[in-house]
């Protein structure tokens, strides 16, 4: 009997190491400090990657629960054979996928000041700023007398920049404009009086120099299935660069998630993004293109992954007929199958 208990243990195990590897997504980590060590509190940032938000709440609600690894291992499967249905480069997307409507977002803290129940909240108008855009935050609550703003260099503890923050009707404000080549581990504090106490909250960011910037497109064209646009870029280094769009229709509706890898010289280039015809049938157009994100990827391990930016908030898609895209649907690539399949045979108990 305690063999069994551990040989399903081990196959459970088995089963979440498998789903991590085709599912989960890096998350950053924020955290707040009240006088210095009162409270600290590790935030995780939304940024699942998963295409079907409802199959993963299922898939979290019922494997918190006690479930056979059978059980297990069948929902992970009819979870990624759901993704296959569509191309990794053109995921659906819908209202549910915040991490992907938007990527760069802040979430506010909020903390209690006393046992009276004062309560502060503190946030940054976005995590990742990129050259030269302006550090923004915002402070709300009762009974605050006045706040500084100050970029920390983590390394050395030294003050960077400041910034007093001003009122006005409900909130209180503060920014400073960013500088090229800041520090990799930096901080946002901010230094307020509140309700007779001092504090500090302390706000993780990044602030990066771009290494490519997105131009614009060229005219749409159709390809068999897909539907392309190619991306102007102008890239300061070379390597492989990932770029990511959301589509969306005419009514402002979140279409797909579309993304595309591609190794690129330093100079003028292009990449595609492409939308699969099976998320595109019973939208209406005209269509447009925003929340771009332009990555370049890691070289090594142990290196990090450097940011681009949008010369463009939103790209127009005009006079292009889904009618004219092939019905061929999607077909998994070998590694995708061989995935699904081990998926499937761990449910089959084999």
């Amino acid at each position: 009997m305690k063999k069994n208990k551990i040989l399903k243990r081990i196959v459970t195990m088995s089963i979440v190491v498998i789903s991590v590897w085709i599912f989960w997504p890096s998350m950053q980590q924020q955290q707040i400090t009240v006088n210095k060590s009162l409270i600290t509190t590790p935030l995780l940032a939304e940024k699942k990657r998963l295409v079907n938000t409802a199959q993963v709440n299922n898939l979290l609600e019922i494997t918190s629960k006690k479930i056979t690894s059978n059980d297990s291992a069948t929902l992970v499967a009819k979870a990624y054979a759901a993704e296959l249905s569509f191309p990794s480069y053109s995921q659906p997307l819908t209202h549910n996928d915040f991490d992907r409507l938007k990527p760069n977002h802040f979430n506010p803290q909020s903390i209690l000041v006393d046992d009276e129940g004062t309560q502060v909240t503190a946030a940054l108008s976005k995590y990742r700023y990129t050259y030269p855009e302006q550090v923004l935050a915002t402070l709300t609550g009762d009974n605050i007398d006045n706040a500084e703003l100050q970029l920390i260099d983590l390394n050395t503890g030294r003050t960077l920049l400041s910034s007093q923050f001003e009122q006005d009707e409900s909130n209180w404000y503060a920014q400073f404009e960013g500088q090229r080549d800041l520090p990799r581990q930096l901080q946002a504090t901010i230094k307020a009086r509140v309700n007779g106490k001092d504090i500090t909250i302390a706000l993780a960011l990044k602030y990066v120099d771009s290494v490519a910037t997105l131009e614009g497109f060229n005219s749409v064209f159709n390809q068999e299935a897909d539907m392309v646009m190619q991306a102007n870029l102008t890239t300061k280094k070379k390597g492989l660069y990932r770029v990511r769009a959301n589509l969306f229709d005419a009514n402002n509706q979140p279409i797909a998630h579309l993304v595309s890898k591609e190794k690129l010289n330093k100079g003028s280039s292009h990449i595609n993004l492409k939308a699969h015809q099976s998320v595109l049938h019973g939208k209406q157009a005209p269509f447009y293109l925003s929340t771009f994100s332009i990555e370049l990827m890691s070289p090594a391990p142990g290196k990090p992954k450097k940011y681009g930016n949008s010369a463009i908030k939103k790209y127009e898609i005009k006079g292009f007929e889904v009618s004219s895209l092939s019905d061929i649907p999607y077909q998994p690539s070998q590694q995708e199958q061989q995935r699904l399949r081990l998926l499937q045979n761990m449910a089959e108990g084999g």
